[in-house]
């Protein structure tokens, strides 16, 4: 009865062994199953090589990401490694192009405190950070949301509205008069939240304002951006579309302080 049981339990570990291996035959690397563990594999080698692009071209021109002490190189892996960890979390989302761009001021910021108990923590500090603003915007990300009520043809039709309230000349000379379409500017401007107009300390000066505004970040966002057309604005109903296009994709020099002073008085 003993040499019995011995050998049916015997019997039955082979039989989980095979059905094991035949399992791992069946997964083969050209498998096109939605489950097989190879084409998650290859999928997560696409996101990965996405983010190490983005990532690779990130504020090229500030020493904290591109330097030749290796500390940059410390910077970027933390980059891919957080970015890749957010596109795993939210598989409806995944990565999108710009959350590099997001994602760099908040490392920056905690990792360059001077505190080292708080710097030692950047990434996950940032991390936490980064969440919270892509609670927020997401759905800017999301091409299929586009024209939904939350998605970034909305936000961009409600900063047209904000400058028409505030600026009716201004408005009613971009909108009908020179024909320029807001997904020509203000796409980046919204989606990046600005980290490609400004210079990089103006960027971080720039964004304790959209974080610590109590009225919330996306409306603080839309009021900075209109304050951006109005203060460009004799420049903006003198030009043509050319010139217009060329000076709102290309923002001048402009004291980032002042535009801060300015979008507050807008309500």
């Amino acid at each position: 009865q003993i040499a019995r049981s011995g050998a049916s339990k015997a019997t039955e570990n082979r039989n989980r062994e095979g059905s094991l291996s035949t399992s791992q035959v069946d997964d083969d690397p050209l498998s096109t199953k939605s489950d097989s563990i190879w084409n998650k594999y290859f999928a997560d080698n696409e996101v990965k090589d996405q983010i190490a692009r983005d990532v690779d071209r990130t504020h090229p021109d500030i020493h904290f990401f591109n330097n030749q002490d290796g500390s940059s190189l410390i910077h970027k892996q933390c980059m891919k490694r957080t970015l890749f960890i957010f596109a795993k979390l939210n598989p409806g989302l995944a990565y999108v192009q710009g959350m590099n761009e997001l994602y760099a001021p908040l490392l920056w910021t905690f990792k360059t405190d001077p505190d080292e108990s708080v710097s030692e923590h950047a990434e996950a500090d940032a991390f936490f950070c980064f969440v919270e603003i892509m609670s927020e915007f997401r759905d800017h990300f999301c091409k299929q949301l586009d024209n939904s009520s939350s998605g970034i043809r909305a936000t961009m039709t409600r900063l047209l509205e904000y400058l028409q309230m505030h600026d009716y000349e201004l408005w009613d000379h971009l909108v009908n008069r020179v024909k320029i379409d807001p997904q020509y500017f203000a796409f980046r401007w919204i989606t990046l939240m600005l980290t490609q107009e400004f210079h990089f300390p103006d960027l971080i000066r720039l964004w304790d304002t959209f974080l610590a505004d109590p009225k919330g970040r996306l409306d603080s966002l839309l009021r900075f951006c209109v304050t951006m057309l109005m203060s460009a604005r004799d420049l903006l109903l003198a030009g043509d579309f050319a010139s217009n296009l060329k000076l709102l994709q290309s923002y001048p020099p402009t004291d980032v302080n002042v535009l801060i002073s300015r979008a507050a008085q807008l309500k």
